[in-house]
């Protein structure tokens, strides 16, 4: 009654529930609303689709916008090309839509936290260290014992790779004993600022475990992130090897600081807002940016040139200004394309006269 695999969204459980109340109970009218909403919802699906000229392309599961987990698999896409290809024992959680284009990273998903665990059968039989990644929610809910613990027992070279955005991001961002408290949100001077630094659990659980060997970084880092990841695939430490990949879960961010910028516009008072860009001259129509990144908000639009065929690569509205494909076109020394630019709202009465002046310049050094 109900399928053996997939999803099990309402309109499953609903078909399977209704399926099972026909068979063995008296619903009666319930059973009959039920079967009305799933068969409203068929037509108004097949009404849609007719009214398409072609059917859709299918769009696989990705990061959100600005997720701070994507610029991870980008350096760990860019430090493969130096150590050659790794095992990854992948986990539940966001960062498994990393199994998924473009970065296609991720041999095996066993369950929650136990990518460590999973790691430790397969070792044995690879050539070069394998990589374990798994959230902070995996790590407090199975990870620290059946991994990390039983790693340090064993005396294991193995090499984990922890995403610390502070909240159990994929089941709806709930709250765990690493996220940022109350207190910490309410009193940061500039709450646009990433918190999780704030809360130092994790760090001190595996210092108190005995991890010898253990390296923070800022996932938007994308450099600094690709030579930690190869300094902990190479190194001769011999035991296990933590990378916390530190960076607050985007939703959370931005339900936190939406209401703090809107109160702030209403008030009158100056709010600047980072957005990202592209020069269409110097964009040469590769888009290893994009394969590079996978990023929602970072596609492409016609040329406006006559004389190129390529379209060129392009931000639409809905980029947070997380900085992520600056941070690749650096790491992985792509075409200098990429512009950052400030968006002043309410700005000082200085800030106006010299942004008219700019642009009387701009205006007269332009062709007729």
């Amino acid at each position: 009654m109900l399928p053996a695999a997939g999803e099990y969204g309402v309109e499953v459980l609903s078909g399977g529930i209704g399926a099972f109340a026909a068979k063995y109970i008296e619903a009666g009218e319930a059973l009959s609303s039920a079967q009305a909403w799933l068969a409203g919802n068929r037509e108004r699906r097949e009404a849609v689709a007719r009214q398409l000229a072609a059917p859709l392309p299918n769009r696989p599961p990705s990061f959100c916008i600005g997720c701070p987990e994507r610029p991870v698999f980008s350096a760990l896409k860019l430090a493969q090309q130096e150590t050659g290809p790794v095992h990854i024992a992948a986990d539940i959680g966001c960062h498994a839509f990393g199994t998924f284009e473009p970065f296609s990273m991720g041999h095996s998903i066993l369950g929650y936290g136990m990518s460590l665990a999973s790691r430790a059968g397969v070792a044995p039989m690879m050539n070069r260290r394998t990589l374990s990644i798994m959230g902070d929610g995996g790590f407090w809910h199975n990870g620290l014992l059946t991994g990390v613990q039983s790693a340090l027992f064993n005396d294991d070279d193995a090499v984990l790779l922890i995403f610390k955005n502070g909240y159990t991001s994929a089941t709806g961002t709930q709250d765990i004993i690493s996220t940022p408290d109350d207190e910490t949100k309410e009193r940061a001077v500039d709450k646009q600022q990433s918190l999780v630094d704030k809360n130092q659990t994790i760090e001190a659980t595996l210092t108190g475990l005995g991890v010898k060997w253990m390296r923070t970084v800022t996932t938007y880092d994308v450099e600094r992130m690709r030579k930690t990841l190869t300094e902990a695939l190479t190194s001769d430490f011999n035991g296990l090897k933590v990378v916390i990949a530190e960076g607050e879960c985007q939703l959370e961010r931005q339900r936190r600081i939406k209401p703090w910028i809107a109160g702030l516009l209403k008030k009158g008072e100056r709010v600047v807002r980072v957005k990202y860009g592209v020069d269409e001259d110097v964009c040469n129509g590769d888009h290893a940016c994009i394969r590079l990144s996978g990023c929602p908000t970072l596609t492409l639009k016609d040329n406006p040139d006559p004389l190129k065929v390529d379209p060129v690569a392009t931000v639409i509205d809905g980029c947070v200004g997380c900085g992520l494909c600056g941070e690749n076109a650096h790491a992985a020394t792509l075409c200098p394309s990429f512009y950052r630019a400030e968006v002043v709202q309410n700005p000082k009465w200085h800030e106006r006269l010299v942004h008219s002046l700019r642009g009387a310049v701009v205006r007269a050094l332009q062709p007729a």
